[in-house]
């Protein structure tokens, strides 16, 4: 087996193909080796004697095909290049051999020039971005720091915050309907002025009235009885009308004391006049006031009122929304945390973003450089060339196929596997393909086709591709191989082999 480790049991499964080869399709699951109507008409006994060593597993499927040399496409890697890069010479064909590292076209000066400049260009915005990104996110951490924080200290306030705000709500209210209480109090107070001459009492009209009248009536009796006039007694300067009354006939005789007597009676009578005159005075301009502080009053009723409905409603609609923000803000200091980390996550999956924005951009400028940086194109790997994707004269687009290749480092082999087998198989198993020059050798699946390759109603199959993982530049095209799935390494010194 040319030094090739083989990832079989201790008894390793070597197969000697016939010179006529193997069947188009053979499997092995379940049941006997020998069980030719269990496996399609296919027995170990079919293979050379001799060399068949084989330990037995209920998981192994086995089908067989042909391999395939893998195709590869030559790609210009460049990405985001809006400028055309100008070819002036292409240096293969179809049907050339290639070695990796060959040149395989020219392109102009200028036209590298430009897209070298548009690059670096691209990688200098990037960097301002990533910059610019970067403080940004520290600021955002802050922020949403202080947010998580501040909903936090609410949600230990709400209660406090709900108490206040309905004590402030009830004292709209109460002082709404304290201001309403107080205009109707007011306005049955004024009413009473107007209507009820209470005022009268207040300013003692009555009062000034009667002590008038009964000074005036004991002065009159006394000067009738001593026989004094008005003039007598006010020294020239007498009340007037009914007050002085008329004078009597001249007195004969009155005495000195009596006139003084009666004097000081009249300033009495003159004082009570005073106080009488200036009760009636207050007493008529309070009417006044009254009448207008009624008016007023009456007039700012139905504001008051309307006051004192709408106090009523806003609380009954603000206890609603204050028990909504109450509950809000429990809730949010509740979710702060999560919050927090959802928000911060989502920063620093933006910053991460123009981060590699930037490192895209950075290594696109290096694979432009690396690639085409001295004006030609180079083979990335050997091979034989089937078509040519590019001519001198042309231009050559970012992450466009300059040519397709044959190539010998990716070989394949497709091989049919029955439907009730294909559910043992996902993609990546590891995959024992076992050859007629290089004995057992390992691959990997890489396809499962999901659509059925055959016609048949009784025997459906499906393709799966397998690639070879070991010696892939050893084994040739069209060479017959048997791919063997559900194989595990055994021990060593396991002596069970498949008995002819």
């Amino acid at each position: 087996m040319k030094g090739k480790k083989v990832m079989l049991f201790w008894g390793v499964f070597a197969v000697i193909l016939s010179a006529a080869g193997v069947a188009a399709f053979i499997y092995f699951k379940n049941g006997s080796p020998n069980d030719r109507e269990k496996n399609n008409g296919f027995s170990f006994d079919d293979m050379p004697a001799g060399n068949v060593q084989f330990t037995i597993s209920e998981e192994m499927i086995l089908a067989n095909g042909v391999t395939n040399m893998g195709v590869t496409e030559e790609i210009f890697e460049v990405e985001n290049l809006t400028g055309k890069l100008e070819i002036e010479e292409v240096y293969v064909s179809s049907e050339d051999v290639i070695e990796k590292g060959a040149k395989v076209l020219k392109l102009s000066e200028t036209s590298i020039a430009k897209a070298r400049k548009e690059l670096e260009k691209t990688l200098r915005e990037a960097d301002l971005a990533c910059r610019a990104g970067k403080i940004e996110y520290e600021q955002s951490k802050i922020t949403l720091k202080y947010d998580m924080d501040s909903k936090i200290l609410d949600g230990g306030q709400a209660k406090a915050v709900y108490d206040d705000t309905l004590t402030d709500l009830q004292d709209s209210v109460d002082k709404a309907r304290k201001e309403l209480e107080d205009a109707q109090e007011e306005i049955a107070e004024y009413q009473s002025y107007v209507n009820d001459n209470s005022y009268k009492s207040y300013f003692k009209v009555d009062e000034y009235q009667k002590a008038y009248d009964e000074t005036l009536e004991a002065l009159k009796d006394k000067m009738e009885y001593w026989g004094v006039s008005w003039s007598q007694v006010t020294g020239g300067s007498g009340l007037s009308g009914d007050m002085a009354g008329k004078d009597t006939a001249e007195s004969t005789g009155p005495g000195r004391d009596q006139i003084q007597v009666l004097s000081s009676l009249y300033k009495v009578l003159e004082e009570h006049a005073k106080n009488l005159e200036e009760a009636e005075k207050e007493y008529e301009q309070a009417l006044v006031n009254a009448a207008f502080e009624l008016q007023t009053l009456e007039l700012k009723l139905p504001e008051l009122e309307q006051n004192l409905t709408e106090a009523e409603k806003n609380y009954q609609t603000e206890v609603l929304q204050a028990g909504v923000t109450y509950e809000k803000a429990l809730a949010n200091a509740e979710s702060a945390g999560s919050d927090y980390e959802a928000a911060l996550k989502k920063a620093e999956t933006n910053y991460e973003k123009l981060e590699s924005d930037r490192a895209d951009a950075e290594e696109n400028l290096a694979l432009f450089e690396s690639s085409v940086g001295d004006g030609y194109f180079y083979a990335s790997g050997s091979g034989t060339i089937l078509r040519t994707m590019v001519k001198a004269g042309e231009e050559l687009a970012a992450e466009g196929i300059v040519f397709v290749y044959s190539n010998p480092e990716e070989m394949t082999v497709t091989v049919s596997v029955n439907q009730t087998d294909i559910a043992g198989i996902a993609l990546d198993d590891k995959v024992y393909i076992q050859t007629e020059e290089h004995g057992a050798l390992e691959g990997v699946v890489t396809k499962i086709d999901p659509v059925s390759g055959s016609d048949s109603r009784t025997g459906v199959t499906y393709n799966v591709v397998v690639k070879f993982t070991d010696g892939p530049g050893e084994v040739s095209a069209n060479e017959s191989v048997i791919a063997i799935f559900g194989m595990e390494e055994a021990p060593e010194n396991d002596d069970k082999r498949r008995t002819p």
